[in-house]
């Protein structure tokens, strides 16, 4: 972990109060759930072998969406010379760790502001579910066995709409719409339909897609990703998570 910054000795001039502020953000395309909580902390690191000291903490209830912005405010009188003090920040939902920084980050001098990086919790290498099935921008990233690698602008999607249960995406080339049906780990299709575009680039992929969605049966959410099933459990589709 990075190392706090070693406060120098404090002046008769220093007020009785001061702040740290910031923003902090992570790289996954994941949008949180509107129970997420957000806290920052700043806190006394000099012992790498005992619990840090708290010496301010913001928060955030709900946490909304990142970047989030922070402010912590604290009594500089409490900064010891020659000790370290570091912030770090976390986003919880109902007890449980979403995202984490990694290191320190040295408490800024006066004026400046932090940026702070965000990590998935266990390094992104958990299974726990962060992802909702429904209402969940799901990008297509694996049909069978065969990786689907194409440009931003045109990359296969579905969205599962609760409120209606309905269906939208897109193919490839063209827009995707339908009805599903959903009860536990039980998922399928219907009234599937689409615009009926022909584009030079897509279309192999987009008739694969519209084949698989026929078949589903099942679907499994790991961390960010999703999977769908036959009814036999052999894998017609993979997706990752995005914002929507």
């Amino acid at each position: 972990m990075g190392e706090g910054r070693r406060v120098a000795a404090t002046t008769a001039g220093d007020t009785a109060s001061a702040h740290v502020s910031g923003t902090a953000t992570y790289r996954e395309r994941i949008a949180l759930p509107p129970d997420a909580s957000f806290e920052a902390t700043l806190e006394d690191v000099s012992q790498a072998d005992a619990a840090a000291i708290v010496l301010g903490t913001a928060r955030l209830e709900p946490a909304g969406q990142p970047p989030f912005r922070f402010t912590i405010e604290y009594d500089p009188s409490k900064l010891e010379p020659g000790r370290n003090y570091a912030v770090r920040a976390k986003v919880t939902r109902a007890g449980q760790l979403w995202f984490t920084s990694d290191r320190h980050y040295a408490l800024p001098s006066a004026g400046e502001e932090l940026s702070m990086l965000l990590v998935r919790a266990g390094g992104g290498s958990s299974s726990a579910s962060t992802a909702e099935l429904e209402n969940t921008y799901w990008k297509l990233v694996r049909l069978g066995t065969d990786s689907v690698a194409v440009e931003a602008e045109r990359e296969p999607y579905l969205v599962l709409h609760s409120r209606e249960k309905r269906v939208a995406g897109y193919g490839g080339c063209n827009r995707i719409l339908g009805a599903y049906e959903l009860s536990g780990d039980q998922l399928t299709f219907s009234q599937m339909a689409g615009t009926m575009m022909a584009c030079a680039e897509g279309m192999e992929h987009e008739q694969a897609f519209h084949e698989a969605l026929e078949k589903v049966s099942r679907w499994r959410i790991e961390g960010e990703t999703l999977e769908l099933f036959d009814a036999s459990g052999v894998s017609l589709a993979f997706f990752e998570s995005r914002y929507m």
